[in-house]
This record gives C-alpha cells, sequence and structure tokens, in this order.
C-alpha cells in the first residue's frame, strides 16, 4: 500500500495532506524486530503499509502476554501521543513490515482543530488503556489458579499411597503400644491428626482454585477450637520472643471448625513472622467475644504492622510481600473461608501492631430460612478474589504484618 492511499493518511483534509506526507518517515522492520517497548516515549504515530504487527504487555510474572494484532491499512502508537504517557504495550513486527512514522508533533496538528473531539478520546483512550491491564491481571491470575489447581491435584494423588501407609503403621502402633504406653499413643494421635491437617490444607488449595469448595457445618466452642488450634500448633506457643494469648470468652457458634483453623495458622502465622522481622518481644491475642447475633474473632499482634503497598489488595489472589516462599494463596483463602460463613473480615493496621477483626453469624440457616440444628453441608463458590478493608508458614504469603 502507498503511503498516500493509507485511510489514515486519507483521513486528513486535502488542503493539509502535502504537508503532512512530507513529514512522515518510512522505515523497512524486519520479522521479530522491537518496533517500541512497553514504558519507552510516545513519541509518534504508525501507519501499517505492509506487514503485521503484534502487541504484548509484560506479565507480572514474566513472560509477555499477547495483547492483539495489526495489518495492513491499520495504525497504532496514538495512544500515547493523545494522553502524553509512556507505551502502554511491546510492538514488534510479526513479519517485515513497511511502517510509515508519523512524529509526535505532525500528530498533534492533525488533530488540533477538533478540540472537543480530542478531549472524548482522552477519555476512551484512558479507559481502554486500564481495561487492557485488568485484562492481564485477570489472564494472569486465572493461569496461576489453573496451575495451581493441577499441582495439588497431582500431590493429592503422589501422597496418596505415603499417607495412607503412614497412618496405618501408627495405627498398628497404638494398637500394641498404646494401652501401655500413654506417649506413643498420644504420638499416634498427633501423626492422624497432621495427616488430617495437610489432607485439609491441600484440599482447601484445590477447591480454592476451582472456584469453589465445601464447608460443614457443625456447632463448636470456642474453647474447644482454640485448645485445638493449641495441639496442631504446638512451635507457635513454643517460641521465647511470641506470646500466644487465647481467650475463648465461653463463645460457641455454628461453624466448619476445620476451616476457623485455618484461618487461625494463616494469621497466626503470619503475625509470628512479622513480629520476628522487629527483633523485640511479641504479644499475639486471639479473643471471641458474643455479641448476640454475631460473634467477632479478633486477632491482635504487636508487630510492625502491613505495607502500605498491599493494604488495598490484601486479599487478592499471589499479594506477595518480602516472602521468597509460599503459593502467595494464603489471605485470599482466608478470605474465601469467611464468605463461605457468610461473614466478614477487616483489618486495622499501624507501626505498632494489626488486629483482624473477623464476624460470623452465630447460626447458619438452611434455604428455607430454618436454623440449622445438625452437622450439615454447604456447597459454596467464590469468584476471583479482589480486594477489600495471613496462614501457616507452609504458604503464608507475607511476612511484614
Amino acid at each position: 500500500m502507498k503511503l498516500e492511499k493509507h485511510p489514515f493518511i486519507q483521513s486528513i483534509s486535502e488542503g493539509r495532506r502535502d504537508a503532512i506526507l512530507g513529514q512522515v518517515e518510512l522505515l523497512k522492520i524486519k520479522q521479530g524486530d522491537t518496533i517500541f517497548r512497553e514504558g519507552s516515549r510516545s513519541d509518534s504515530l504508525y501507519v501499517i503499509l505492509e506487514g503485521l504487527v503484534a502487541f504484548t504487555k509484560v506479565r507480572p510474572d514474566g513472560p509477555n502476554q499477547s495483547v492483539s494484532t495489526s495489518g495492513e491499512g491499520s495504525f497504532f502508537g496514538e495512544v500515547g501521543v493523545f494522553t502524553g504517557e509512556q507505551r502502554a504495550l511491546d510492538a514488534r513486527a510479526k513479519s517485515d513490515c513497511t511502517l510509515g512514522r508519523i512524529p509526535e508533533n505532525t500528530v498533534k496538528k492533525i488533530i488540533e482543530d477538533a478540540a472537543p473531539q480530542k478531549k472524548i478520546l482522552d477519555s476512551v483512550i484512558k479507559h481502554l488503556k486500564s481495561t487492557t491491564s485488568l485484562y492481564i491481571e485477570e489472564v494472569t491470575r486465572k493461569e496461576k489458579l489453573a496451575l495451581v489447581g493441577t499441582m495439588i491435584s497431582s500431590i493429592l494423588h503422589d501422597f496418596k499411597n505415603p499417607f495412607s501407609i503412614i497412618s496405618l503403621g501408627s495405627h498398628i502402633i497404638q494398637q500394641r503400644q498404646g494401652e501401655n504406653d500413654p506417649t506413643t499413643a498420644k504420638i499416634c494421635t498427633d501423626i492422624e491428626a497432621q495427616i488430617r491437617r495437610m489432607l485439609d490444607m491441600a484440599n482447601d488449595l484445590a477447591a480454592f482454585a476451582r472456584g469453589g469448595g465445601e464447608i460443614e457445618i457443625a456447632h463448636i466452642t470456642m474453647g474447644q477450637l482454640f485448645e485445638h488450634f493449641r495441639e496442631l500448633n504446638a512451635p507457635f506457643f513454643q517460641h521465647n520472643d511470641v506470646t500466644v494469648e487465647m481467650h475463648p470468652n465461653n463463645v460457641s457458634l455454628q461453624a466448619d471448625a476445620s476451616k476457623l483453623l485455618r484461618v487461625l495458622q494463616n494469621l497466626v502465622g503470619n503475625a509470628i513472622d512479622a513480629i520476628h522481622q522487629t527483633e523485640k518481644p511479641g504479644t499475639i491475642a486471639i479473643t471471641a467475644i458474643d455479641k448476640g447475633d454475631t460473634i467477632h474473632l479478633s486477632i491482635s499482634d504487636n508487630g510492625p504492622g502491613i505495607p502500605d503497598k498491599i493494604q488495598s489488595r490484601f486479599f487478592e489472589p499471589f499479594v506477595t510481600f518480602d516472602k521468597s516462599g509460599g503459593t502467595g494463596l494464603g489471605t485470599a483463602i482466608v478470605r474465601s473461608i469467611v464468605d463461605a460463613h457468610h461473614g466478614n473480615i477487616i483489618f486495622a493496621t499501624s507501626s505498632s501492631g494489626t488486629t483482624f477483626t473477623i464476624q460470623f453469624p452465630k447460626e447458619h440457616k438452611n434455604s428455607l430460612g430454618q436454623p440449622v440444628t445438625s452437622a450439615c453441608r454447604q456447597q459454596t463458590s467464590h469468584k476471583t478474589l479482589t480486594s477489600s478493608p495471613p496462614q501457616s508458614t507452609d504458604d503464608s504469603v507475607w511476612t511484614g504484618h
């Protein structure tokens, strides 16, 4: 296609067209060559006379995400020129290309007689740019969740036999030695409990990746829940520099005990990691309060507080801060568990500490609005989580709260 026949050039009034054509630079671009990079200065608009151009955006996890392609008769690069912002995408020749490069000043002259239209166009462009960023984030999140789900399913399959053998061995030892040796019986019981805990954690992660899960509602007391939490997480209570206090206050409610244990493991584990960064003695207080129709569960610490830059996205999947290990899903799973119980979670944080407050309904109701009086299962689902005003050390996502 000849430059003067390009639709963009044809849209310019005849009186100005010849002057504009004299300012266009013709470029021959080889397949695979970069035309401009994301983040570079927006100094020109390009018209495509021959070939195909591909546009990609750098993903948070490294590799580029393909966004779109443009061919002969199209033009690109106008977004940054109109808005004055840096390039939002990478542009690369997908085939040998012939381009016309129109400098920034020339582009502005072309549209200077259409100020109202330019304002409308600026608004549309900014919206599209924001939409592109959200699209990339959503694609990345979905791909990560799919990968996590596949990985956990594989792990559960591979661990099934070893866990069965360990459980069987523990059961045999307990049968043979348990009656005469209380210590051995206690160790075997702990082994069984930790196996169930690992399986529950893996199943929770797999269910989150699938976008749904199941909770089993039953009557529980916070006193028993806290004591079970202490038994399963003995190392939390053996730190010389961190004291974990628990105040059940004779509170009871209808909930899934295993899921609430998961919430406590997440938040307390993160709090301990955060306190360790301060190099000062720490205190974590877990308190249950009966508010009538609702139960408030608070987890407070005297750590350094949640960093400002992650507070607005704290419960999103894969949000992390100064953490080399973990899946990045701990806080998102906490939020999904609270949502499954029709509850709410908020936090207050400062440089002197953080307090999470979780509000649960005291009683659950069935589809007819009647109170649930015995153990039952409820199927739950969730959408990809967004921000809202942590996870045991196995997959916690953050160490600086």
